[in-house]
């Protein structure tokens, strides 16, 4: 999803859960909105260098509530 399609959602209080999550291969951190990555206009995945990149951008869009995760285990 992309940032505007994320807006949207949130306008329609239809987004339940975001996260960040620490992407090891990028050394970076992704946006999760209710499971789905955010997004770049070019449909790649939006990362951010820091945490605190990423927490800036969602406290711009309003997100006050965000859970991070810093490990995901694949099973």
């Amino acid at each position: 999803m992309t940032e505007r399609e994320l807006k949207l959602l949130m306008d329609a209080n239809a987004i339940k859960r975001i996260q960040l999550h620490y992407a090891v291969m990028s050394q970076g951190y992704m946006v999760v909105a209710d499971g789905n990555l955010l997004e770049t206009a070019k449909r790649e995945t939006r990362e951010f260098t820091t945490l605190d990149a990423a927490a800036k951008f969602l406290f711009k869009i309003g997100v006050a509530d965000f859970a991070v995760k810093l490990k995901v285990h694949l099973n």
